[in-house]
């Protein structure tokens, strides 16, 4: 009898306990529900800032690549003029130097002299902010119209009151007693036709980028361009991180495929591993 009576005692007391542990449980669940989709959020963002910022450096570390492949000694001269971007033309470091190769190796291939390929890119480059804020859109908009018409494409510079013809160029190498030029010489100087047309055909566009410097537009470039900066510069950091990963990744797709049976080995008994504690968690 007595033994009856303690273990009813006992029995009462957990009973009283388990439903303590319920109502505390039943509490804590109230609250990680209400804390789980702010978490998760954050979870998100952060994700998602981590994939922008590791994309941006990527992005800024192949620019840099090619600059000194296209500049070679003077890419620091480049990489300098990049760091102003932002402010004098509203692109990114990536955004200026990835065009700045582009238009150096334009250049380059069309008889530009070594030492003024630095200072022509960066004037173009400008040209490209000051016709954007004169004829809307986006620098890098203009600067690829700009990059076209250096390809002989002259179609999308009319969009900013450009009008280079052939025969425009002609007339100009005849003015100057240049219009039996052959190979190399006449493409050097067809590119300088071409250059000193375009200067004098937008004189009064230059420059403007600096006189909207307060206007909505210029100030949403600069901003979105100094973004995309501190993206680049917060994903330098993770750049070892992400590329050690994807060597492992590599290296382990390297191993599959040289040893499949063991790899579908090892995913059976990850199979039947994952199955056990899924059937645990639906036990508990």
């Amino acid at each position: 009898t007595i033994l009856a009576i303690k273990i009813i005692a006992d029995a009462t007391k957990a009973a009283k306990g388990f439903r303590q542990a319920e109502k505390e449980t039943s509490k804590f669940e109230r609250g990680l529900k209400k804390v789980t989709p702010a978490a998760a959020g954050i979870g998100v963002a952060l994700t998602g800032a981590a994939v922008i910022a590791t994309r941006e450096a990527s992005r800024l570390q192949q620019s840099a690549g090619a600059t000194a492949s296209v500049f070679g000694k003077q890419s620091k001269q480049i990489e300098k003029l990049a760091r102003a971007a932002a402010d004098g033309m509203g692109l990114s470091r990536s955004e200026y130097q990835e065009t700045a190769a582009v238009f150096g190796a334009q250049l380059k291939n069309m008889g530009l002299a070594a030492n003024q390929l630095v200072p022509t890119t960066d004037r173009l480059m400008k040209l490209g902010g000051d016709l954007a804020a004169t004829f809307g859109g986006s620098t890098s908009e203009a600067v690829a119209a700009l990059s076209s018409l250096l390809r002989g494409e002259r179609d999308p510079i009319e969009r900013y009151g450009v009008s280079i013809k052939q025969a425009d160029i002609n007339a100009r190498l005849a003015a100057q007693g240049q219009s039996k030029l052959t190979g190399e010489a006449k493409r050097a100087a067809e590119t300088q036709a071409t250059l000193a047309l375009l200067t004098e055909q937008t004189s009064a566009a230059q420059g403007q980028f600096a006189r909207e410097s307060g206007t909505a537009a210029v100030a949403q470039q600069k901003a979105t361009a100094k973004f995309k900066n501190a993206a680049a510069a917060l994903g330098t950091s993770l750049l070892p991180a992400v590329t050690a990963a994807a060597t492992a990744l590599a290296a382990l797709a390297g191993w599959v495929e040289k040893n499949q049976t063991a790899a579908l080995a090892i995913a059976g008994t990850l199979a039947v591993f994952a199955a056990a504690v899924f059937a645990a968690n639906v036990a508990v």
